[in-house]
């Protein structure tokens, strides 16, 4: 009876979890195509600079041959893709845009190039405003371009290139969490790329540069975050020291960039959030203007403000006619469905093994019996012993994770291992692993094995059949829930994503980065299921499931939290991100790994509690894991 109930129970929730996926798509699908009145498009193209380029086109159902719609092409920021700042796209095209977003070089379904020649073109973002040129329902006369954080770099670089056309194509510019250019010096590696690109008069300028106006006649807007964790930052010449990024519009920089490259003076007026500054530039009416975020370098990507000014600055910059209002937004339907449908993947990963486990070529990966919490403390110094542990390794995660960036890690781009992100949070997992077993060891020793206790006893040994069936069916579930990313993609044209954290299709080229990385992933989450479900199942955490495994959880996720609380702490309170030097991505790079860190012990241990068998939930979970930070990730090589 008990069993029965179990696979009734099981089954249940696999339907849950197959509705929430269900529920992202139809939810993301309507945000993005505006109840129909919107298409959605993937496209692989040969872009003109000769390389595969995809990208995905918005294209409103007003925007045709003979009523061409105005065009924004937007460039994402490094290590993710094009997806993640859909909330603009979908905005803009309500309003009329046909909006392009593309995969830079290297990025999602882009062409993979090395660390030089992917610089070509601006990283793709030239090269898909020279496509539009193509596209029949674009006005070719109207077409913007904007990028977040390393997009932005992206839109540096083409107004280089567009600058040394006849007739420029780029009329309107929003740089979304970077800097515009302020000083002609800063031109001098835009787009270098051996052998195709001349930088020698560039390279001539004054070593301090010269302020100047890189947009010509242009116009021009900035999203700053208050806290950007990388831009807006400015030397006070005086003290040497990093003004606050709240200042920034008092900065030498700001006020030069809405006097159109004037050399700012004492008697230079302070900057005014959200104020458009115009001037006649050549004959045409030029406008400048710094909208002010409450957000960091990130968040700005998300939040509702941000939105609504990307919204107002693209519709006056092309005076654009729209019923609708600038804070009139559907984006949170689709952010809504893509956290749904994260969710139900998760449950799938649980539910689908519990479901599976129970057929027969599985059965001996699950056991008869559900895992019952051990009563801690029936030997002195036990609860003492397990506390300890996890105290040491919240200590070493800490300092190994800080240690790892002072080796710049995460930077690394070589002939093997081409992914710098994924390189470094596999190698911090599997270093805490490797340091998590040492304790587990001394621990056995010192105080288990003298006390009587067996690895049996704690379901850690696994072998023969056992082990086979286990390995199978963990790679069977894996592998559904990877067609589930895939079909959302196929019926939906979406994936299923939440702020940093996304789960989406990939190319073959990105499998043999993950083959060899997945070893580092599966040592770093086979041990913390090992960790959390053998081990620590008792009652020293808590004295019910729900309080023991939360309890773990939020151990396993405090060092990243503690680094990010940390960074942002002193950032707030200071208003500067210099609490470790130079390095200031470190509290923004802690932020990604705190949903897999905090979720994965809850999918190991579901899956745990019915089975016995630890080695199920740790290895689904490395798999997924291994994807969603693979998938996300730039993939570069030497040249």
């Amino acid at each position: 009876m008990k069993q029965h109930t179990a696979i009734g129970g099981a089954g249940l929730g696999l339907i849950i979890s197959l509705v929430l996926c269900l529920l992202c798509g139809l939810m993301s699908n309507l945000a993005q195509t505006d109840a129909g009145h919107v298409t959605k498009e993937t496209l692989s193209i040969e872009s003109p600079s000769g390389h595969r380029l995809s990208m995905d086109m918005l294209q409103p159902k007003s925007a045709t041959p003979s009523h061409p719609a105005p065009a924004i092409v937007f460039a994402h920021g490094g290590n993710t893709n094009k997806e993640k700042s859909d909330d603009f796209q979908i905005e803009w095209a309500r309003r009329g845009f046909v909006v392009v977003s593309f995969d830079l070089y290297g990025h999602g379904e882009s062409e993979v190039l090395n660390n030089q020649e992917w610089l070509v073109n601006g990283r793709g973002l030239y090269d898909t405003v020279e496509y539009l040129t193509t596209i029949p329902f674009v006005d070719t006369n109207r077409i913007a371009v904007s990028g977040h954080s390393r997009g932005g770099n992206t839109v540096h670089e083409s107004i280089l290139i567009d600058n040394k056309r006849t007739k420029p194509l780029i009329k309107a510019v929003l740089y979304v969490s970077r800097d515009p250019v302020y000083k002609d010096n800063e031109t001098a590696a835009f787009g270098y790329v051996p052998g195709k690109t001349n930088v020698v008069e560039a390279a001539k300028k004054n070593d301090n540069g010269k302020y100047f106006n890189y947009y010509k006649g242009r116009t021009v807007g900035v999203l700053a975050g208050k806290y950007d964790d990388y831009s807006f930052k400015e030397k006070d010449s005086k003290t040497g020291r990093i003004k606050p990024n709240p200042q920034y519009l008092k900065s030498n920089n700001a006020r030069s960039f809405l006097n159109f490259g004037k050399t700012p003076t004492p008697q230079t007026p302070n900057g005014i959030s959200g104020r458009w500054y115009t001037r006649q530039i050549s004959g045409r009416k030029a406008s400048h203007v710094i909208y002010m975020e409450n957000g960091t370098h990130g968040t700005v990507l998300f939040l509702s403000q941000p939105c609504t000014d990307a919204v107002q600055f693209m519709v006056r910059a092309f005076n654009i006619r729209t019923d609708l209002a600038d804070t009139d937004h559907i984006y949170p339907v689709k952010m809504i469905g893509g956290l749904l449908g994260l969710i139900g993947l998760f449950l799938f990963m649980v539910y689908g093994t519990l479901c599976m486990v129970r057929l027969n070529p599985f059965q001996e990966a699950g056991s008869d019996t559900p895992a019952l919490m051990r009563q801690a403390d029936t030997k002195h110094g036990g609860s003492a012993w397990l506390r300890g542990c996890l105290v040491a390794s919240t200590v070493f995660s800490v300092a190994s994770s800080l240690a790892l960036f002072g080796f710049r890690v995460d930077k690394h781009i070589g002939t093997y291992f081409r992914q710098g992100m994924p390189l470094f949070y596999g190698i911090w997992g599997c270093l805490n692993a490797v340091f998590m077993i040492f304790l587990t060891l001394l621990w056995y020793r010192m105080f288990a094995n003298k006390n009587g206790a067996t690895p049996q006893s704690f379901d850690i040994t696994i072998k023969g059949r056992r082990l086979r069936q286990t390995i199978t069916l963990s790679l069977t579930v894996s592998l559904m829930a990877i067609l589930l990313i895939f079909a959302c993609k196929y019926f939906f044209n979406s994936d299923y994503r939440f702020w940093y954290w996304a789960a989406r299709p990939f190319t073959a080229d990105k499998i043999p980065e993950m083959l060899k990385l997945f070893p580092f992933f599966l040592l770093a989450y086979g041990a913390m299921s090992v960790f959390t479900n053998c081990l620590n199942y008792n009652t020293s955490f808590g004295k019910s499931n729900w309080g023991n495994i939360t309890l773990l959880a939020c151990f396993n996720l405090l060092p990243a939290l503690l680094i990010a609380l940390a960074g942002y702490g002193y950032f707030f309170t200071t208003g500067v991100n210099g609490l470790f030097g130079n390095n200031t991505q470190i509290a923004d790079w802690m932020l990604t790994p705190l949903v897999p860190l905090a979720v994965m012990p809850l999918v190991s241990r579901a899956i745990y509690r019915h089975t016995r068998n630890p080695y199920l939930g740790g290895i689904i979970t490395a798999v997924i894991v291994t994807v969603m930070t693979c998938i996300n990730s730039q993939i570069s090589f030497p040249a």
